[in-house]
């Protein structure tokens, strides 16, 4: 079982005060379905044409959902080149970073503070932001005054957003401490190959989740936020996670050692009838 941010963050929200997700770039909806088959309630945004249909459909069971077809970032309403990429469904955005790019049409931007409030938005549970560079944007764009969310999640990549916007993880880590959050690092190994909605590709590699800073310039991941009092809470919920992972990962390897061995598999089976 591979590490996933998306689990850790259930396990550390289980018992959170309310269940309110804010997705911001959305994708096509996997993030935002795990939650909403739990009951939270869904504002999602996802201004790429062909993503949102997909999006429109994985969501479309769920009648606490609301889909925006707009992108997000820290200027006011307004309309922007967008660039898509025909090969890798996951990486369209608002400025050009791959060979693979082009441009494709104008999405309207927001702002997020600007969005939720026309929305009526009370609460945020969850935050969650992934678009493929403009992230601090976002971050900036919200409304910390009205809104204290248990977790935060922003992807994170400095090659990208240096070039394209002028921040690294940084300039994001340092902006959230001062809202009060205290920053953890969940580290990917250099991307191999962007994601293909056609066929799959060479799969990412998980390295390590600790706290900021790490001892290093990390090539690319998601820094998760969390209140700074929460901080402790958050950590231990972590260890258990890992600790989970490593047992799980040691019985499975057991489970298939045992297959190996003559006769084992009906040993198991006629033993489990006497149970």
């Amino acid at each position: 079982m591979p590490f996933s941010e998306t689990e850790l963050i259930k396990k550390y929200l289980s018992r959170a005060r309310s269940k309110i997700l804010v997705d911001v770039g959305a994708h096509q909806g996997y993030f935002s379905d795990v939650f909403a088959r739990d009951g939270w309630q869904i504002i999602a945004f996802e201004p790429e044409s062909h993503n949102y249909e997909v999006l429109q459909r994985t969501m479309s069971g769920y009648d606490t959902v609301t889909l925006i077809k707009k992108a997000i970032s820290d200027s006011a309403n307004s309309c922007q080149p967008f660039f898509v990429s025909k090969e890798h469904f996951g990486i369209h955005s608002l400025k050009p970073f791959h060979d693979t790019h082009e441009l494709a049409y104008e999405v309207e931007v927001v702002r997020l503070d600007d969005a939720l409030l026309e929305l009526n938005i009370t609460d945020v549970t969850l935050l969650k932001i992934d678009i493929e560079g403009a992230d601090f944007l976002a971050l900036k764009s919200f409304n910390y005054n009205q809104y204290s969310p248990e977790l935060i999640m922003a992807e994170f990549m400095d090659e990208r957003s240096a070039r394209n916007f002028d921040y690294t993880h940084h300039d994001m880590v340092h902006f959230m401490k001062q809202k009060g959050y205290a920053a953890f690092v969940s580290e990917w190994d250099v991307v191999k190959e962007y994601g293909r909605e056609d066929k799959p590709g060479e799969p990412h590699v998980w390295l390590q989740c600790l706290p900021y800073p790490l001892d290093h310039e990390p090539a690319w991941g998601n820094l998760i936020f969390v209140p700074e009092k929460k901080s402790d809470c958050f950590a231990q919920t972590l260890v258990g996670y890992l600790r989970y992972l490593t047992i799980y990962e040691k019985t499975e390897i057991l489970r298939q050692n045992i297959r190996k061995i003559p006769g084992a598999t009906t040993f198991y089976r006629k033993l489990k009838r006497f149970r």
